[in-house]
């Protein structure tokens, strides 16, 4: 679900956040899942004053999502300011909470990669997420992590099926945009959907062009206009493992005996 998401006004763009469900839950009662852009919650503004509507991961906006995952049986996924804990009061996260449809937080994710722009408000992150669900497993991420193809292969290698990314990303840049995603997609054989924010926010311009994308990086459904609006697209975790079979054999053909990936984190 794309659109222009106030700057600092959190009570607009969470009600925003509900119109869209509601409506969602209407018009495509077939939809299980959700997504909304980058700092949703608080619109993207790189300011200190974010820090100001900064939540924990269960603060207001989680309670007020939650209930309308478990009213409309979805799962969400949206971004948010996150606050440390007790003990990390001067610390904040560019994260995305993970909401099942039973209204449990299923994951919080903080953000990897941030860019320059971000360095001097967030923190990053350092934990890989992937979550469970009988649609099957998704890796999350966001923006500009998937300029980063070792985070998205990580993932994969952590049996994600699809690969969340929620974004801001801006003019000029939509070109790149579109083929990080597809190239995600392909060279992991997974589904990759993105949620883009659109207008301006002070100097930046965003675009939109939210999308799904098939995992043999085909584009599956694209919001090909600026405006606000959802992106629908089936996910058949079959049709992915029949590509995995047949000419996209990257995971039969990886030649570990030359190479090994390790997650490092901690």
């Amino acid at each position: 679900m794309q659109d222009n998401f106030n700057r600092g006004d959190t009570s607009h763009n969470v009600r925003l956040m509900e119109s869209y469900i509601v409506s969602c839950a209407r018009d495509h009662p077939q939809v299980k899942l959700i997504l909304f852009p980058e700092l949703a919650t608080t619109g993207y503004r790189l300011t200190e004053k974010v820090k100001d509507v900064a939540e924990y991961a269960e603060g207001p906006t989680f309670s007020h999502l939650s209930a309308l995952a478990q009213k409309f049986c979805l799962y969400i996924g949206y971004g948010f300011v996150e606050k440390g804990g007790a003990s990390l009061p001067s610390t904040f996260y560019n994260s995305m909470n993970f909401i099942g449809p039973n209204g449990e937080r299923l994951a919080t994710y903080q953000k990897i990669h941030l860019t320059p722009l971000e360095e001097h408000l967030f923190t990053p992150g350092r934990q890989l997420v992937t979550v469970d669900t009988e649609m099957g497993r998704f890796g999350l991420l966001i923006c500009w992590d998937l300029a980063f193809p070792e985070l998205s292969r990580l993932l994969a290698l952590e049996g994600a099926d699809v690969l969340l990314a929620p974004s801001a990303w801006e003019v000029p840049h939509d070109q790149s945009y579109r083929q990080m995603a597809s190239a995600r997609a392909l060279d992991n054989v997974v589904f990759v959907a993105t949620c883009n924010h659109t207008g301006r926010t002070d100097d930046l311009k965003f675009f939109g062009k939210s999308a799904i994308y098939g995992p043999d990086g085909r584009t599956l459904n694209e919001a090909n206009r600026e405006g606000s609006g959802l992106v629908v697209s089936k996910i058949d975790l079959g049709v992915r493992q029949q590509m995995k079979e047949g000419f996209f054999s990257m995971w039969r053909d990886r030649r570990n005996d030359l190479y090994d990936v390790r997650w490092k984190g901690n």
